[in-house]
């Protein structure tokens, strides 16, 4: 058999120099992983502008509840402004202290670099309403130092504000009458105008942070 032949399949068509048929299984291999990717990413798209045009706008997500200096405030008291909403509780072991921390952190950083970060009004919902009076609320948040309004208020008050913002929460019951809570975890982020931005989620990268916080300020 010559050179030539040896470049000739059994069906007698030439193929490439060079060519494996071991190749093949590989770049199939490929391909569908690409076309899997294409699709995964084009349904996220998709998902994710469902999910923006989905929340309503901070003006028609009403409460009133009360903040940590034993006032009332409602939604309307923030119309206007960039806003980060977060749900939690004083009594959290660790996403709540840990997401407020990234929260002031990234504030702070955005000052350093000649932003105007204080326009950004954090707001810390309650999901406690056992515990977490309005003095609780104040001490607590004393320990981040960025400007954040604490909300509380009876049990049913704070279950319709998680319920207006598409929030929950659930009380786990633990020894001798301690209990904590299950709760969303994500950070809801609102333009000036009310409009749904996106979210913050727990563990998010400081690069990431800064960047939406940043969308949020322009």
């Amino acid at each position: 058999m010559t050179k030539k032949d040896r470049n000739i399949d059994q069906a007698g068509t030439q193929m490439p120099r060079g060519f494996s048929h071991k190749r093949v299984p590989v770049i199939l291999a490929i391909l569908l992983f690409l076309s899997l990717a294409t699709g995964v990413f084009v349904v996220s798209e998709k998902t994710a502008q469902k999910s923006l045009m989905g929340f309503p706008n901070f003006a028609d997500s009403s409460f009133v509840l009360t903040d940590q200096n034993g006032n009332l405030r409602s939604n309307a008291d923030f119309f206007g402004q960039p806003i980060a909403l977060f749900f939690g509780f004083t009594y959290c072991p660790d996403v709540c202290p840990t997401t407020l921390m990234s929260l002031a952190n990234s504030i702070d950083a955005l000052g350093d670099d000649s932003v105007d970060a204080d326009r950004l009004q954090v707001i810390f919902v309650s999901v406690d309403a056992e515990r977490d009076t309005p003095e609780q609320m104040r001490d607590y948040l004393t320990l981040f130092e960025m400007d954040v309004v604490g909300l509380t208020g009876d049990k049913q008050a704070l279950a319709d504000s998680r319920a207006a913002f598409g929030a929950f929460a659930k009380k786990i019951e633990g020894k001798d009458g301690y209990f904590s809570y299950d709760h969303s975890a994500a950070v809801y982020l609102y333009r000036p105008d009310g409009g749904f931005a996106g979210t913050i989620v727990f563990n998010e990268s400081k690069e990431f942070i800064r960047e939406k916080l940043l969308s949020l300020l322009k």
